[in-house]
């Protein structure tokens, strides 16, 4: 299935840079580049004199143009309507069923300006070429059967992946490895479906332990499906993270440190610092990379009663951003008694949220153990999640370390980064847990004795939620939403 035009677009993003590209795909790309490129001579085959279109050694008809597969060609772009030269241009053919889009496509690589590729994109459109619309170019991969619907989601993440592990994450996804593992289980319960059929119709060539004469077990592979699919649901929640990226917000009392740990892990000043209480009146938010994982690592306001307005609305802002986090970093100050404050905020902490302790000015001389640091907190948590460093001297970067080391532990857990089995999108382990628990339905209606079509019910529509999650049994509006976030020319 193809789209019925041809489609162009910038496919370089907005701005100035050293290249642009324009890319065309449909069955006129070809023709329109043919009628805007000509090459100097002795650079494409059978060039007149001067720049000429590339011409007919290639088995065009006379006056036609014709490109190699694949070929990179030198020349200029011009504006066939004046003659007018546009810009100095490489410029290559890839021709279907062997490209990105399964369709003919070229692409024009000129200067990175905005001004060169607006006027050539609307010269490409001016003979016959449509705008492409957000994510037409993998789309029609998709249409084309180059992609299946994992893959093409996992392009996009390729695009907007904030580190190395979440990139990895999605290049397995785009090679197909997830793909692979799901059409395995979806292959397997074909087995299954195909086997209750042959039950249905033959009963009598079974024996009564549920097996036939090789000794098939419809229950047996129906658990080696569901096992398979909990593998993949089992990293999910970390893949998510990977792909989307961790909230993580730092709170405390006034004056425990918390902008000078957010400068650190953020490795500039981009918190002010001074000794004065109540300095931080809003909350402050940055990307950071965390050996691999993204987060969104966010400084607050000293949590305290304040008579002051602004530190009041600033302490609100605190406790929401401590609401939306999955880790929070309750900050201590190792140099003071623990104060009704820090009691306060121990007592608003959520049992459910991932949590890390972090005691601070270990350089000055300490007035609690961390075990008391630790007492504080209502409820029990991870055995090394409490941290005694300082954020000034030799013992800062091994501070930093160590935290790094833990959030990296907390967020991702036991999940394999860059693995085949890392799920990170919701809507995939969503479509995994429907299909999981139509399997579990189903070994438990044979494992009661129940008729062989109730079981087939729940298989079908596990079958059919793997099927969704690659493309092949999704509706058009599944597959939309997949699209709706990629930019215009992928």
């Amino acid at each position: 299935m193809t789209g019925n035009d041809t489609i162009a677009a910038v496919s370089t993003a907005p701005g100035e840079g050293g290249i642009g590209i324009i890319r065309i795909s449909g069955d006129r790309a070809a023709e329109i580049l043919g009628k805007i490129f000509e090459a100097p001579r002795g650079l494409g085959p059978g060039a007149n004199a001067g720049f000429a279109p590339v011409q007919t050694e290639l088995g065009g008809a006379p006056g036609q143009t014709v490109f190699a597969d694949k070929t990179m060609y030198y020349g200029h772009v011009v504006d066939p309507s004046s003659g007018e030269t546009v810009d100095e241009a490489l410029v290559v053919f890839m021709e279907g069923p062997r490209s990105y889009t399964g369709e003919d496509v070229c692409e024009i690589q000129c200067h990175g300006g905005v001004v060169p590729l607006r006027r050539i994109l609307d010269i490409v459109c001016g003979l016959g070429a449509s705008p492409a619309q957000p994510g037409e170019f993998t789309k029609r991969a998709f249409l084309n059967g180059r992609l299946d619907l994992v893959q093409a989601g996992a392009i996009i993440d390729l695009i907007k992946s904030r580190t190395a592990r979440g990139y990895l994450a999605a290049k397995d996804q785009a090679e197909g490895k997830l793909s692979e593992r799901v059409r395995a289980v979806r292959e397997t319960l074909l087995g299954v479906l195909a086997e209750i059929a042959v039950r249905i119709d033959y009963p009598e060539a079974f024996e009564e332990d549920g097996t036939d004469g090789a000794g098939f077990s419809i229950a047996g592979s129906m658990e080696k499906a569901e096992g398979l699919i909990e593998e993949m649901i089992a990293g999910a929640d970390a893949g998510r993270l990977v792909r989307d990226g961790a909230r993580v917000v730092i709170i405390g009392k006034p004056n425990t440190g918390k902008s000078s740990l957010f400068n650190a892990l953020v490795r500039e000043n981009a918190a002010i610092v001074t000794p004065v209480p109540g300095t931080t009146r809003d909350a402050l938010e940055v990307w950071i990379d965390v050996k691999g994982t993204p987060i969104l690592l966010t400084d607050t306001a000293g949590i305290r009663k304040s008579e002051d307005d602004i530190e009041a609305l600033g302490v609100e802002r605190a406790k929401e951003q401590y609401l939306k986090a999955d880790v929070s970093i309750f900050l201590l100050d190792g140099s003071e008694e623990l104060s009704e404050e820090d009691f306060s905020i121990a007592t608003e902490l959520d049992s459910e949220k991932k949590l890390i302790v972090v005691i601070n000015k270990s350089d000055l001389p300490p007035a609690f153990v961390p075990e008391e640091g630790r007492k504080i907190i209502p409820f029990s948590f991870g055995e090394n999640n409490v941290i005694k460093t300082s954020l000034i001297g030799d013992e800062a970067s091994d501070g930093i370390e160590k935290i790094e080391t833990l959030l990296e532990e907390i967020v991702i857990g036991g999940a394999v980064a860059g693995s085949s089995l890392l799920v990170t999108k919701a809507s995939h382990k969503v479509l995994l847990e429907k299909a999981s628990a139509e399997i579990r339905e189903a070994r438990e209606a044979v494992s009661r004795g129940e008729a062989s079509e109730f079981a087939e019910i729940n298989i079908r529509a596990a079958w059919n939620a793997l099927g969704e999650m690659i493309g092949e049994t999704a509706s058009d509006d599944v597959i939309d939403r997949v699209f709706e976030d990629f930019c215009v020319g992928k």
